[in-house]
């Protein structure tokens, strides 16, 4: 694991507050193989089989997830539940190489849509899938739906509660919304306190994009339970995680946030906001990153360091210091996040010009960073300009499916995480 921390700027002027931006890039090993020393993983399938389900969407489902099962390590376990006002269990909680898949294919062939939608009751029977896995293995479970949850609990807090109560027992939750019915803030509530993903299918062939995407994030993981460190050696300094973090809290003199994982090979970086208070000049400022994570393939704790000095100098004659466009230009990345629900908000309020206008202005900010910004890296250059063609697509579509790809991209901008759709592109 390699982990390098960089400042927008490193020095401020004395007598008067200061926010500086930062930066910290963490890049994971490259495996070996794929599932080389990898811990067994449970994996539950949590599948909407409402009568909206037809048309194709049911059956498409089905064949991924029989797929995808295939292609799980044999140490692996799974389980597939669907529900409508009922429960059917089509696999129950097993290891991966005692699943007979001729059966399972049989089994999931009476798999047909029918009834309403209760969410609440196909959670915790998926639930109840995950307390059959041995002692000490983790689990994901991965909700799809295409409705509006009308029979038990159905508000977004309620069920975003039962998700995250259920990260309290080592399960996740990513969810997948198929078409343009479903609620998205039921979604993106479960997936965010679930500590998952969460993917807008608003066309049917998504789907496999992002179940998929979900698989391959399990196979290719090669850094997990990753936590980052920051500390500054002044009193009353604040330190903002810009993105979403799993969790957050305070330790001596800074923060320590958990990150989550990152692929083989994968580089991301993770932006944070300094509020630095008055310091006189000549004072230096430390600032401490410690990054820590579980590597995959020797099942070995790292753990890297670094630190930087900010200079206060005195106010008489201060120049600002050119400022590192990497860490600006992340900074603005994630800010998107905030940007994107300023949008869908509008959008919901009834006013979908604002909506776009709010998304037009965004492009025009990055159209100008990628002109003006010479020295950007070619990672943070292509983060950018993939937000750019999203921020483009996020117009193309209608006021129906505008809110529901536009939830999933403000999703995944708040992690720095790629579109699945692009994936090998």
């Amino acid at each position: 694991m390699k982990q390098n921390t960089r400042l927008e700027v490193l020095a401020v002027k004395a007598e008067t507050s200061n926010q500086v931006g930062m930066l910290v890039e963490v890049t994971a090993p490259t495996l070996s193989t794929t599932q080389a020393q990898r811990r067994s993983h449970g994996v539950v399938f949590v599948v909407d089989r409402s009568g909206s389900m037809g048309g194709g969407r049911l059956d498409l489902v089905k064949n991924t997830i029989g797929e995808l099962i295939g292609r799980l390590s044999p140490e692996d376990h799974a389980a597939i539940v669907s529900f409508d006002t009922e429960i059917e269990i089509h696999q129950s909680m097993a290891q991966v190489s005692s699943i007979n898949a001729q059966a399972l294919r049989r089994n999931l062939s009476t798999l047909d849509p029918r009834g309403g939608t209760n969410i609440e009751l196909g959670f915790l029977a998926g639930i109840e899938e995950t307390k059959k896995l041995p002692a000490g293995v983790e689990a994901t479970l991965i909700l799809l739906s295409d409705g509006q949850a009308n029979e038990g609990a159905y508000s977004p807090e309620q069920l975003g509660h039962l998700a995250a109560q259920a990260t309290e027992h080592m399960v996740k939750t990513s969810t997948l919304g198929i078409g343009t019915g479903y609620n998205e803030q039921i979604m993106s509530h479960m997936a965010s306190a679930g500590a998952g993903n969460h993917f807008a299918a608003v066309e049917l062939a998504d789907a496999v994009a992002g179940l998929q995407d979900e698989i391959d994030g399990l196979l290719e993981r090669a850094l997990e339970h990753i936590s980052c460190e920051i500390t500054v050696d002044i009193p009353g300094a604040k330190i903002t995680p810009l993105g979403y973090v799993r969790g957050n809290k305070a330790v001596n003199n800074g923060i320590q946030v958990q990150l989550g994982e990152l692929a083989s090979g994968e580089s991301r970086g993770y932006a944070f906001m300094l509020d630095l208070p008055k310091s006189k000049a000549g004072t230096n400022i430390n600032v401490t990153t410690i990054v820590r994570a579980l590597q995959i393939e020797n099942a070995e704790a790292v753990e890297a360091d670094q630190q930087l000095t900010i200079e206060v100098q005195d106010a008489r004659g201060f120049v600002l210091p050119q400022r590192d466009e990497d860490v600006v230009a992340e900074v603005m990345a994630y800010r998107l996040a905030e940007i994107k629900r300023r949008a869908i908000d509008a959008a919901m309020g009834g006013d979908f010009g604002y909506a776009r206008q709010i998304i037009i202005q965004a492009q025009g900010d990055l159209v100008f960073m990628l002109s003006n910004f010479r020295n950007l890296s070619p990672r943070v250059r292509s983060r950018i300009e993939s937000e750019q063609e999203e921020l483009k697509e996020l117009l193309d579509h209608n006021i129906e499916s505008f809110g529901k790809r536009a939830t999933e991209s403000m999703f995944r901008t708040s992690q720095s995480k790629a579109d699945p759709r692009k994936r090998g592109h």
